[in-house]
């Protein structure tokens, strides 16, 4: 499996997604300027952002044109009134806004978009998702969570997104909740339906300390399995299965055969009776995931 012919598909999949008329899964669609593709608000929010980070790193002027095409000053500034007002303080408060932050850093990096009002927004949604974590940061159970309020996946992606020094020292002042549930947070089995797989975030978010050595200590071996095709029952285990891998993007490959990461995803996506005519069920957000992952390799993000 070739990395440029998955990064191409994953285009594919993740473009036809974006593009879609159908209704949203839920009546919630911001301000339905722009993020009214896809399965949901967010999933069309994370979508621009693998999208336009793909365009980057692959030098796809065609793609980078065809989404700053929908990102337009005024939809921006729609999206931004819209989620400020009262009314709208707990729409997709906190995953699909630190999905958004991240894509506005993304586009803050396409010269044509750095502006002033891409800045002001970004800091706006940096204060908002620093004061959601400082206020949960006393609940195990929001920090443990494995599904839509994942305080310790909104604590990486705020990191991802380069906010503000003010932001950042509030970030450090909050690994002491961390590491008060560092062993439970390495023990506790995922729920059913949870979709990300917490030691792995850890891992992550631990090679975030400044000054900290980059020495490798995570083990997930377990080869990833799907008992059977894919359905709204059992499509979180893919998603899952895909994060248990991210950690192995920041290991250098001990031989030419390639990395742990690598060939994981290998083993994922080449269960084909299990993704056949599946795929699309999982196309708003499991390609994503492996994008995020393959940046993880190319250095990006951390």
């Amino acid at each position: 499996m070739d990395r440029n012919r998955v990064v191409d598909e994953l285009k594919r999949i993740i473009y036809a997604d974006l593009v879609r008329v159908e209704p949203h899964c839920f009546t919630g669609v911001g301000a339905g300027a722009v993020f009214t593709g896809s399965f949901d608000w967010h999933s069309s929010v994370h979508a621009h952002w693998a999208l336009l980070s793909m365009a980057r790193l692959t030098d796809d002027a065609l793609l980078q044109n065809k989404l700053l095409s929908r990102l337009t000053r005024e939809n921006l500034e729609a999206e931004c009134t819209f989620l400020n007002n009262a009314e709208n303080v707990e729409f997709e408060m906190p995953y699909g806004r630190a999905w958004l932050l991240l894509m506005l850093t993304e586009l803050s990096k396409h010269e044509e978009n750095n502006d002033l009002l891409i800045n002001s927004f970004r800091k706006e949604l940096e204060r908002q998702l620093i004061l959601w974590l400082e206020q949960n940061s006393a609940s195990n159970e929001v920090v443990l969570n494995g599904g839509y309020q994942p305080w310790l996946f909104i604590f990486l992606l705020l990191q991802f997104s380069q906010p503000n020094l003010e932001i950042l020292h509030r970030l450090e002042a909050l690994r002491s909740q961390i590491e008060n549930t560092r062993k439970t947070i390495t023990t506790t089995q995922p729920e059913k339906f949870d979709f990300f797989y917490l030691p792995a975030i850890l891992y992550l978010i631990d090679q975030t300390k400044e000054l900290k050595e980059k020495g490798f200590c995570y083990c997930d071996d377990i080869t990833p399995k799907f008992n059977q095709n894919l359905s709204f029952k059992n499509c979180h285990q893919a998603g899952m299965n895909v994060v248990r891998l991210w950690p192995y993007a920041l290991e250098k490959p001990v031989n030419v055969g390639g990395s742990r990461f690598f060939k994981g995803l290998e083993r994922i996506l080449s269960q084909l009776d299990q993704w056949k005519g599946s795929f699309e069920l999982i196309s708003h957000w499991v390609p994503q995931f492996i994008w995020l992952g393959l940046m993880l390799e190319r250095g990006e993000l951390l």
